[in-house]
Order: C-alpha cells, then structure tokens, then sequence
C-alpha cells in the first residue's frame, strides 16, 4: 500500500532555505500555487476516521490554467515520530468534471487552503518551502522511510527544530477557530 512519510518544521528565513536547496540539490520544479480542497459526507465520515480526500489544482506561479490536477486520498495516521499514513494520488483531466463526480456521490467542500510551494529533489527525498496563509512558511520532507528523513533533515541542517505532525488543514483550522474566521476557508 502506498505510504507518505514525511517531516515538517516552521522555516524562519524562506529565502536562506531557498539559496540552501539551490546550492544542494538539482534545480527547484515550481513555484507553484495551489488550490487545496477537501471533500466529505454531511456527516464527516471521512474526516472523523482520520481520512481526507482533495482535489489540488497546481497552477503556474506567473499565472495561466491550470497546470495540472490531482485527487488524493489519505488514510488514518500510524503512530510514529513523524508523519505516516497511506496515500493515493492520482492525476485527473479536469477539476470540474471531478468535483461533478465527488458532488453525485453526495460528497461536497468541507474546506478550502491555498498554498505557495517550491519543490526540490535531495537524494531519495522531495523537500518543499510551502508559504501558508495566516501560517507562514514550513519545509517539508518526504522519502520512502524514517531513517532517509531523518538524515536529510539533518543534512539539510533542519535536525533541531521540532517536527510538526499536525496537517496544515489542522492547523489552519485551529487558527481560524481562534480567530473567529470562516473555518472552512484559508486564502491569501
């Protein structure tokens, strides 16, 4: 079964991390600006088991149609130091014509995110600089196991920040509970 594996911690400086990644990896795939939406029941079937399901468009960062679209969907965490859970991905041809069919089978938005995000190859790794409304920015991590990780991270020099396991959807969601915003939306 297909598994995501991957640390994230808050970036301080995007633009040192971005020299950092430049310097030591092959040259960076993006930006690009995403619309994140998920999806469940009336009932919230999906996000009370742990589960999502989205549907991100990518978009050129100097902007124009849509780059490309994919629907995911992620299972229950696993306990474990960093974030685990399964994953399937898979690009589709339209957002619209997928959102009609997520809508017949009685699924709708539950909510919505944005993010900025540059991508970079480092070894057996992807590590992203993602910009997060009302967050800020965060690098992420994903390899196929703990161990690749966890040395890259160290490599990268990250090694001493705490590791963040929440979602950004958890966190955007407890920021704007805080805040008295629409919870169901976060956009630049």
């Amino acid at each position: 079964m297909p598994e995501e594996i991957e640390a994230k911690v808050r970036i301080d400086d995007p633009e040192t991390f971005r020299r950092r990644m430049n310097s030591l990896s092959a040259p960076a795939a993006g930006p690009v600006f995403e619309i994140n939406r998920l999806f469940d029941d009336d009932a919230g079937r999906l996000r009370r088991s742990g589960a999502a399901l989205r549907v991100r468009e990518e978009f050129p960062a100097a902007g124009g149609p849509a780059a490309r679209t994919l629907l995911t969907y992620k299972g229950p965490r696993t306990e474990s130091r960093l974030k685990r859970r399964p994953e399937f991905e898979t690009e589709v041809a339209s957002a619209e014509a997928i959102t009609a069919i997520l809508e017949a089978l009685g699924l709708r938005e539950t909510f919505r995110y944005e993010k900025r995000r540059t991508a970079w190859r480092a070894g057996d790794c992807e590590v992203t600089l993602d910009e997060v409304p009302l967050l800020g920015w965060f690098a992420e991590i994903e390899g196929p196991s703990e161990a690749i990780i966890l040395r890259q991270l160290n490599d990268l020099g990250l090694g001493g920040r705490p590791l963040i396991t929440a979602s950004y959807i958890h966190l955007l969601a407890e920021h704007l509970a805080k805040a008295g915003r629409d919870p169901s939306k976060a956009v630049f």
